[in-house]
């Protein structure tokens, strides 16, 4: 009793949805939170704000967190897009990951343009199930039929462990998006009584009844439970492919971080170089016989206007010679740069 007099202690109202910041909404998706009721300038905060959860996961799935994130704060057609293709787009990428191939530009292309013509939302729906299904099925199927094999051959021990760590992060992430997604069509079927509940509540304990960001939350962690897996599938076979692959990585990193000290060093021999130009163009005014004064530590001395000419030019000489090694030495980075990553893809694409 106490416990239960306490929550009705805290809570607040649940306010009365009305218009917002983003205006008319041009989305054919809307979801069972009350549009603008938590906040004038968010449709729907708590599908917004959960829709952060994909920022934890891999960096693939930032686009989706950020698509998500804009579409269910303005509810605006074009937000919609964002964050339905780049779940699509995201998936392929786990397709990749599965099958080592990606689709071609020209499907993604024809794709997107499909989808922007039809503005049917069960085409996306069906298309990332479809995709998503795709995704489990052939990494079930690399993990039974390739990547079992090779670790039988290294101890029965060392297998049986690697395949049970692989196979708890399948499960997992199944029985987490199943939940997930049973949990949002439950928000879809009972979204009238349950915006009652969230009315009776208040706030802040009537968020834990938004299915949809329940789904946001609960896909969130599948996305790093599926990346996972990936990884580790990937990283078994072929282990000395990877380690060459590696060690060339390091090669290609090292030479980045060498052509950007070059590219520092050669933008300052050229300031050095419009410095001395600058000064010998202001001394060819002068006559020969004029004195004047350089700057040496924090004091000036007097030099002949010939003696400082020829010091400037000499320095100018100096600053181009230095000026073309630097040259030749980021153009020779750049190469070793550029030959390495052609390697690495090579080597992914099997080649």
């Amino acid at each position: 009793m106490a416990v239960a007099d306490l929550l009705r202690a805290l809570r607040t109202p649940y306010p009365d949805h009305g218009s917002g910041f983003w205006g008319k909404q041009t989305s054919t998706l809307n979801f069972c939170e009350e549009d603008y009721a938590l906040s004038f300038y968010c449709a729907e905060l708590c599908n917004e704000s959960h829709a952060g959860v994909f920022l934890l996961a891999h960096v693939g799935y930032i686009v989706v967190g950020l698509g998500s994130i804009l579409f269910h704060a303005t509810l605006k057609y074009p937000m919609q897009l964002v964050d339905e293709l780049s779940m699509i787009y995201t998936t392929c990428l786990m397709m990749y990951a599965s099958f080592s191939y990606s689709r071609s530009r020209s499907f993604s292309t024809l794709l997107g343009a499909y989808y922007h013509i039809t503005k049917d939302p069960v085409f996306h729906q069906v298309a990332y199930a479809a995709l998503t299904a795709t995704v489990v099925l052939r990494s079930m199927w690399v993990m039974e039929m390739q990547v079992r094999p090779v670790l039988q051959g290294r101890g029965e021990e060392q297998s049986r462990r690697q395949m049970r760590t692989m196979w708890v992060l399948v499960a997992t992430g199944l029985t987490v998006f199943v939940a997930g997604f049973a949990i949002w069509n439950l928000d879809n079927i009972f979204c009238n009584q349950l915006r009652r509940w969230r009315r009776r509540m208040g706030l802040p304990w009537a968020v834990l009844l938004e299915g949809h960001a329940w789904w946001h939350l609960m896909t969130g962690l599948v996305a790093k439970k599926s990346n996972a897996s990936s990884l580790a599938i990937m990283s078994i076979p072929n282990e000395a492919l990877h380690k060459l692959a590696r060690e060339i990585e390091a090669q290609a990193a090292v030479a980045q971080q060498q052509i950007g000290l070059a590219r520092t060093q050669m933008t300052s021999k050229q300031r050095e170089q419009r410095l001395v130009r600058l000064t010998l163009s202001e001394l060819a005014g002068l006559p020969d016989d004029a004195v004047v004064y350089e700057g040496v530590g924090k004091m000036f001395s007097s030099v002949p206007l010939p003696n400082l000419r020829h010091k400037l030019e000499g320095q100018t000489k100096d600053l181009e010679s230095d000026v073309n090694k630097l040259n030749q030495r980021l153009l020779y980075l750049e190469t070793t740069h550029k030959n390495s990553r052609e390697h690495i893809e090579q080597m992914l694409r099997g080649r």
